[in-house]
């Protein structure tokens, strides 16, 4: 798992995160690894996480 895997949420649309994870996990699934994609937030925007992450 690279640094790459880690999404971080601030102030853009949700779906614009939602699109980055999927992404990422075919990025990950590609190279023949376990695709593992790692969702970062702080304060106001864990919510927003959560919903990036459902």
């Amino acid at each position: 798992m690279s640094e790459d895997s880690v999404i971080f949420i601030g102030k853009k649309p949700t779906m614009n995160y939602v699109l980055a994870v999927v992404t990422q996990f075919q990025q990950e699934k590609e190279k023949g690894d376990n695709p593992k994609v790692i969702i970062k937030a702080r304060g106001r925007t864990i919510s927003q996480a959560v919903d990036v992450a459902e």
